[in-house]
């Protein structure tokens, strides 16, 4: 109710604004007015990040007005409802559904437990002459990942001739902090060349690639691991991520292809066949239409539900109904001043009911082909080392 009379108060403000100052000052200072006054007073939470205020402020700032507001009607429409279907957050300090507007990417970092936090090996390095490895070690097993990145360091300060290991480690580091971009520039720039060759580390630098979806230099760092047959857990771990980086791409047959020949790798047959199992379900799954979901919203709620946002779909029917019912009986009783709000109002949550729900179906074959591959990277324990 409190965001319904956001939009509310929002447009009774509208013919005192010009366009300008609306896009940009005048929709701050109103949104944060309602943060500071009206959504204090509600003693709730908002279930999405950002919330629905913030959202507000992003999609006035980034888009014309008219479709500005229909992007904010189908978030409140879906605020709180198929929090499942929605990557979760806690940068709010509690668990948050992760909603930006559909044309910005949220950042990687933001997403709570994306990836399995990595461990390694313990922990006695035999006849490395190297006591370092084992307490960093130690510390990464301790998920203590900047205090291992400061014993690299130091490690690789006071030593000329450093051990490769190091430089794997580092990055491991790197992913589980979610510091991708930097461990990738480090690889790129800093790492000398015949660290490079290492396969340890380029099957840490190839994570990172597919971390940031990155598939192209993923896929060149793995073939080069592949065609060297050195190590036979490197090379086991790159057919096993090379197959779920073009089950990525939807090359399902190759994918295939690419687990049967790990095969021969000391691969275990049980987790050869569950992987077929899951590119099969990739392969038959049902997608939902955007086209239908937008077009079953005619009644309102209808496209929603048909992209499984059962929630959504109510809220959608409700509002609509209500608004549409206010906008009449105001007509009728020849208030006009409160049938314009309430039909321009109407007119937004309807138009913003379409779109929202072609959009909920893309939202829902993502989530699906998501929860798929992470089945994959779960069952060949990419991240786990």
């Amino acid at each position: 109710m409190y965001k319904v009379c956001f939009i509310i108060l929002f447009v009774g403000i509208l013919p005192h604004l010009k366009a300008q100052y609306l896009k940009n000052k005048a929709a701050d200072e109103y949104i944060g007015f309602y943060q500071q006054v009206l959504s204090n007073q509600k003693n709730s939470r908002c279930a999405m990040f950002p919330s629905c205020s913030n959202y507000g402020k992003m999609v006035l700032r980034d888009k014309p007005f008219m479709e500005a507001i229909t992007l904010l009607t189908d978030r409140i429409i879906r605020c709180s409802h198929e929090r499942e279907l929605y990557d979760v957050t806690y940068q709010y300090g509690y668990r948050s559904a992760i909603d930006y507007p559909y044309y910005m990417p949220p950042p990687i970092d933001i997403v709570h437990n994306r990836k399995t936090l990595p461990h390694t090996d313990n922990l006695k390095i035999a006849n490395s002459g190297d006591s370092i490895l084992p307490f960093i070690n130690y510390l990464i097993n301790k998920e203590y990942y900047q205090n291992a990145i400061i014993e690299i360091e130091r490690a690789l300060f006071n030593k000329r001739n450093s051990n490769p290991i190091l430089f794997s480690q580092k990055l491991l580091c790197y992913r589980a902090i979610n510091e991708l971009e930097r461990g990738i520039f480090e690889y790129e720039t800093e790492f000398p060349d015949l660290v490079k060759g290492e396969d340890k580390v380029n099957i840490q630098a190839a994570l990172l690639y597919y971390s940031t979806s990155n598939y192209g230099d993923a896929l060149s760092i793995l073939d080069k691991v592949i065609q060297k047959n050195s190590q036979v857990n490197e090379w086991q771990k790159s057919y096993l991520l090379k197959g779920i980086i073009k089950a990525h791409q939807r090359e399902f047959q190759e994918a295939m292809e690419i687990f049967r020949q790990a095969l021969f790798l000391k691969y275990d047959k049980e987790r050869y066949y569950k992987n077929l199992s899951v590119l099969k379900k990739m392969q038959e799954q049902k997608k939902k239409s955007p086209f239908i979901a937008k077009l079953l919203s005619v009644i309102p709620g209808g496209g929603y539900l048909y992209a499984n946002h059962k929630g959504s779909a109510l809220t959608a029917f409700i509002i609509n109904s209500l608004l549409g019912y206010a906008t009449y009986t105001s007509i009728k009783s020849k208030n006009y001043g409160v049938a314009g709000v309430c039909g321009f109002l109407g007119l937004s949550f309807y138009i913003g009911n379409i779109n929202g729900a072609g959009r909920s179906a893309v939202r829902y074959n993502e989530r699906i082909y998501k929860m798929y591959i992470q089945e994959l990277e779960n069952n060949n324990h990419i991240f786990i080392n």
